[in-house]
């Protein structure tokens, strides 16, 4: 089994407004490491997020699939995340 690729990037540059901009699954995966509190990550839909992505970095989903559930996840916490 060939080893995950985080330096896939995304389709689209994912910029949180004075806060980041991600531009790999590298950049998510360390967004939901290390900013997003621990509570949050407990949840269903950053974990599904956090699963996409790994698919992704595996080549066994498409990253797209990963970015819109990501932009949905923020949209849902009420992170503005404008579409670039």
């Amino acid at each position: 089994m060939p080893s995950p690729n985080w330096s896939r990037r995304l389709p689209k540059l994912v910029v949180i407004p004075e806060v980041t901009a991600l531009a790999t699954l590298a950049d998510v995966r360390t967004l939901i490491d290390q900013r997003v509190p621990a509570n949050y990550r407990a949840k269903l839909t950053w974990q599904y997020v956090s699963k996409l992505l790994a698919g992704a970095a595996q080549g066994e989903t498409d990253a797209v699939d990963g970015e819109v559930a990501l932009r949905l996840v923020l949209a849902m916490e009420g992170v503005e995340c404008p579409p670039r």
